[in-house]
Formats: C-alpha cells, structure tokens, sequence
C-alpha cells in the first residue's frame, strides 16, 4: 500500500511541478517560442484528479488496517498525521503565502482578524491552491464510522452502489467549495473501503477483469482527448472531463495496485519512503513550487527550447519532491515524534 499512495502523490506532485514551467515558459514574448498545448494536454489527460489515488488508498487502509485498532485510534491518527500539519501550515500560508498569480503575500492586520482567515482558510481549504482537497478529507473521516457500517449491512450495496456512481454526475469544481466535491471523492472512498474489506478477492477480480479495465482505462483517456477538443463541455453540475477521470482514475488504480502486488518484492525502497512521507509532500510541495518559481524567474532567462522546458519540467518535479523529503527529514530529526504535528510525518 505504501508504493500506491507513493504513485499517488509523485501523480499529484508532477502535474502541479511540471505546470509551474509551462507557466514559466508561457511568459516568453519570443516568437519561436514552441506550442506546449499537446504536453499541457497530455499531463492533463493523464495526471489530473490524481487526489482520487489519495482517496482510494485512504478507504483501503481503513478497512485493512484501522478498523481493527478501533476508531479512537483512527480519529487519533488522522488528528496527528493530517489535521495537526493541516492546521499549522495553514496557519504558516496565511501569514506568508503566495497567491495564485504567483504574488507573495503577507498578512498585515490584527490578531483577529488573521485568526478569523485561519479559520476560513482551514475550513475551506483557500491557504494555497492544493489544500482545497483536505476540508473535502475530513469530511470522509467523519463519514467513516457510517460508511464502514453500511457496507456491512445486507441492504447497503442499494446505499452504496449509488454512491460510487453518484461522481459520474455530480463533478468536482474546484476552486470553488460545493456539496459537489464531497459527493464526487465519496464514491472513491467508499470504493477503497469496499476494495479493502477483502483486498484477496480484490486483486483476484482485477485479474479476472484485467483486459476490461485495461480497455476502460484506454477508452476513457481517449473519452478525455476528444473532450479537451470539444473544450471540456458541462451540463448543469455534470462536468464531462471529471466523469472521465473518474473512471480513468479507478482503471488505472486497479492496474496499478495489481502491478505492486505482482512485484511486491522488487518495489524499490524509495517508494515506501515516498509512501510514507506522502502527506509531508502533498503539505509542502505547493509553497515550495512558489518559492521555487521565484528562484527561477531570477536566475535563468525564460527558456524557448522545447527540450530544455520538458526537461526543466521533470527536473521540478524530482526537486521539489526532494526539498520536500529533506525538509521532513531535518523537522523529524529535531523534533523526534513530535514532528507528525508539524509536518505530517
């Protein structure tokens, strides 16, 4: 499990890190500058709403391991390992943050009103641009005792089968903070949960299925080319780009994780490090991507080179994933257990 969720936020980092150079090398006025919408497109197409990876393996670690310590330990763990770095960097973003246009911004006002933008930005998620997924987390762990009892009922799989179908049509809307994401990452995570209950049975049926949803995962990521050209068309609250990636999502992630489990014993040591650190990463990355743009734009000159900006791209994505990890490293050093509060590892 710890390789999946570390699959997930290297997902979730890259699409953000590459997005920063192509911003970068939009801002270039040179007329020989290359077209980077097919890369744009492509990282899209097939790293967007990588938070459902987050959401599956969060369901499957609970019905795979939580649920048996109890869900005083389960409410304990999610207080230390994800509310608790929540709230401090939240904190630390409101004071010093960056604005989607890249403006740095520092609190100037009393104490109550920065209290009070601490307490907007907790609940909302608006401290930076990838915290909007957490408030949309926290209500899944408060979910979880119903959830876990539902699936357990005889009558639930009417109750559930609704609710892994419900994101279908009911899409996510980010930035904004609707009933709609929390209905659209509740499918995911009850999947996990159900997939966890029995994850034997689970990866037997992934391998009984294996060609059908190596055809769902192909189909629906040509379903996401033809809407990009048709400019991501919406019908009320129904996004058809999210339906897709939500079914991409759940194709790849069955591939996936039957990928780890027949090569449980050559999955390198990196990546259950990357595992294991994962809410560290998804904490930081986003305000060192800032500061790390800010570098960027005063060192080097905007590139125009095609391969020197996909090379740059990748280079942002293994640095700021390693800023990340020595930074976690140095906290936990110095802080010892204590360190979980902070940075979430």
């Amino acid at each position: 499990m710890h390789a999946f969720r570390a699959f997930a936020i290297v997902n979730i980092t890259a699409i953000h890190a590459i997005e920063f150079v192509f911003f970068f090398a939009e801002t270039s006025e040179h007329p020989a500058k290359p077209n980077l919408t097919p890369f744009a497109w492509g990282e899209s197409i097939l790293l967007h709403d990588s938070t459902l990876y987050f959401t599956i393996i969060s369901g499957m670690l609970f019905s795979m391991v939580l649920v048996d310590r109890g869900y005083a330990s389960f409410f304990k763990s999610k207080l230390a390992y994800v509310i608790a770095p929540y709230l401090f960097f939240t904190t630390l973003i409101t004071w010093r943050g960056w604005g989607l246009d890249g403006t740095l911004k520092m609190f100037d006002g009393d104490l109550l009103n920065f209290l009070t933008l601490v307490f907007n930005n907790f609940f909302t998620g608006a401290a930076i641009f990838s915290f909007w997924y957490i408030p949309v987390l926290l209500v899944l762990y408060v979910l979880t005792p119903a959830l876990a009892k539902i699936v357990k009922l005889e009558w639930g799989k009417w109750l559930f089968i609704p609710i892994l179908l419900a994101p279908l049509v009911c899409s996510r809307a980010w930035p904004d903070v609707t009933w709609t994401n929390f209905v659209y990452f509740l499918g995911a995570y009850m999947l996990g949960i159900i997939a966890g209950i029995n994850y034997k049975k689970t990866i037997a049926v992934i391998e009984r299925y294996l060609l059908l949803l190596a055809l769902v995962a192909i189909g629906s990521t040509a379903a996401l080319v033809g809407l990009f050209y048709l400019d991501s068309p919406k019908w009320g609250i129904i996004t058809f780009t999210e339906s897709a990636w939500y079914i991409q999502k759940i194709a790849f992630s069955a591939l996936v994780i039957l990928l780890f489990e027949r090569t449980i014993h050559y999955i390198p040591k990196w990546l259950d490090l990357l595992g294991n650190y994962a809410f560290a990463i998804y904490f930081l990355h986003a305000y060192l991507l800032f500061e790390m743009y800010a570098v960027m734009e005063k060192l080097m000159d905007v590139p125009i080179s095609l391969p020197i900006i996909l090379t740059l791209a990748l280079l942002n994505v293994g640095l700021v994933i390693l800023f990340s990890l020595i930074i976690t490293y140095i906290c936990k050093l110095i802080l010892g257990k204590w360190s979980r509060y902070f940075v979430g590892a």
